[in-house]
């Protein structure tokens, strides 16, 4: 069984260095799959997985770009396009984990392999990491041969390791190298895409731009205040709190009524359709505000800046279930 390793750096791929820092070392990507090898024969297991290797770049993951991520989402297409290849293992990360995870959902959801994104929460000389554990469940799953798409695989402290929809991963807590997902049955609709491009009727691989300027996101916070609406801004994605309400104040009615004005759409994550709910959200319609079905706020990101970068038409793209996004 051949399976394609793509090592892009990350903690997974990083060493602590003489000064006491952790950066991406040289060799060190390549200690997961001898630890991975160590761990087969001291379990006295045969493996029939043949690794092949790929580094289209190493980077420590908080400087992940647009030209990342396509450069990562070229490689992954050419890989599954072998003939031999039965799955694709990334190597990631952690901070911008759901980021990739997410865009790589939207890019390459359709390939025929299934793509899994492996982490370390530390280095792996660090007996607390989790980067061997998670590649064993990763390669596990793959070698089931069930689904193809793009997924996670991560093990929290204390619990048991997971496979995650890409399109599905949640913000980090604070202080927490836990990962989180919402594992909710998927949307069932007629309108559901495993790529953007399918739903844009396009053959070839959209790209990300970097663009993301054009997207204001706004996080709710006590006593906050609401910015001037800049002429590049094309959309606001706003989050809520997790009662799916936001303060509805003269400002936010004036700041609503300013982007009516311009043109900018107003999505809100987090909202709470379905449940009992409070009293100020029955106001959002009347000021326009549109709330999003239950998805990860991460992913609603990353597939308006996916949508604006392409050019397509961004109420259709939040509108529609793309590669197993919205939940029921």
């Amino acid at each position: 069984m051949k399976i394609t390793v793509i090592f892009t750096g990350g903690t997974i791929g990083s060493v602590v260095s003489s000064d006491g820092y952790i950066s991406p070392g040289d060799n060190q990507p390549y200690r997961l799959l001898e630890k991975y090898k160590t761990y087969m024969r001291i379990k006295s297991v045969e493996d029939p997985v043949e690794f092949q290797v790929r580094e289209p770049y190493q980077i420590l993951s908080e400087n992940l770009t647009a030209e990342y991520v396509n450069q990562l989402a070229d490689c992954v297409r050419k890989e599954a396009e072998e003939p031999e290849c039965e799955g694709i293992i990334v190597t990631h990360g952690t901070d911008t984990l759901m980021y990739t995870s997410a865009l790589l959902s939207y890019m390459c959801g359709d390939v025929p392999v299934p793509v899994v994104l492996v982490s370390s929460d530390f280095p792996l000389e660090d007996e607390r990491a989790n980067g061997l554990v998670n590649l064993i469940h990763g390669l596990n799953f793959i070698k089931e041969k069930r689904e193809h798409g793009v997924f996670v695989s991560y093990c929290n402290k204390g619990g048991k390791p997971k496979i995650h929809r890409g399109s599905r991963l949640l913000w980090h807590q604070p202080y927490s190298g836990s990962v989180f997902a919402l594992d909710q049955p998927c949307c069932q609709g007629k309108d559901k895409y495993e790529t953007m491009a399918a739903l844009a009727g396009r053959k070839e691989m959209l790209k990300l731009s970097e663009n993301s300027s054009d997207i204001l996101w706004i996080r709710p916070y006590v006593g906050m205040h609401y910015p001037t609406l800049d002429k590049g801004v094309k959309v606001v994605l706003h989050d809520s709190y997790h009662s799916g309400t936001i303060r509805v104040s003269d400002e936010f009615i004036a700041f609503t009524e300013q982007a009516k004005k311009q043109g900018i759409p107003i999505y809100l994550t987090g909202g709470a359709a379905g449940e009992r709910e409070y009293e100020t959200v029955k106001s959002f319609s009347r000021l326009g505000i549109q709330v999003l079905p239950k998805m990860s706020p991460v992913a609603a990101y990353c597939k308006l800046w996916l949508a604006l970068s392409a050019g397509l038409d961004i109420k259709l793209v939040m509108d529609t279930c793309i590669a197993e996004d919205i939940c029921e």
